[in-house]
């Protein structure tokens, strides 16, 4: 995670001109991205942090995580649940200011069961590439 941290800043530290500004990462609540301490400032399972918090880094934020079981309302349909998710994301890059996030991290797959249709990243490309 930290190398793929290191790349994200690195790719906008030498665009002509540099965005340095780009310091901001974007992560999905209850992930999991690894136990090294780069990782799991990412990483959003609290209990995991829980004993590190004080250590962790402070340029980690998040929404909301892909999980219709959990996350859709009552009589939501899948395209409205998509679509709450993609404006939560894009209110988490305006409330940053979007010249300051750096990347979105999602994992595609969580665990070992398949993510819902739901859950696919190119539905979240629009609000990603817009920013």
């Amino acid at each position: 995670m930290e190398s793929a941290m290191k790349m994200a800043r690195q790719y906008f530290m030498e665009l002509s001109p540099k965005q340095n500004k780009r310091v901001n990462f974007i992560a999905r609540e209850g992930s999991y991205h690894g136990t090294t301490l780069g990782s799991l400032s990412m990483s959003g399972h609290v209990a995991r942090r829980s004993l590190f918090k004080e250590m962790l880094l402070p340029n980690i934020h998040r929404v909301s995580a892909c999980n219709a079981y959990r996350g859709m309302s009552k009589g939501q349909t899948t395209e409205e649940y998509v679509a709450q998710l993609a404006a939560e994301l894009d209110r988490k890059f305006q409330e940053l200011g979007p010249e300051t996030v750096c990347a979105f991290v999602a994992e595609p797959v969580v665990g070992a069961v398949r993510h819902s249709e739901c859950c696919t990243l190119n539905v979240l490309t629009k609000s990603i590439y817009r920013h």
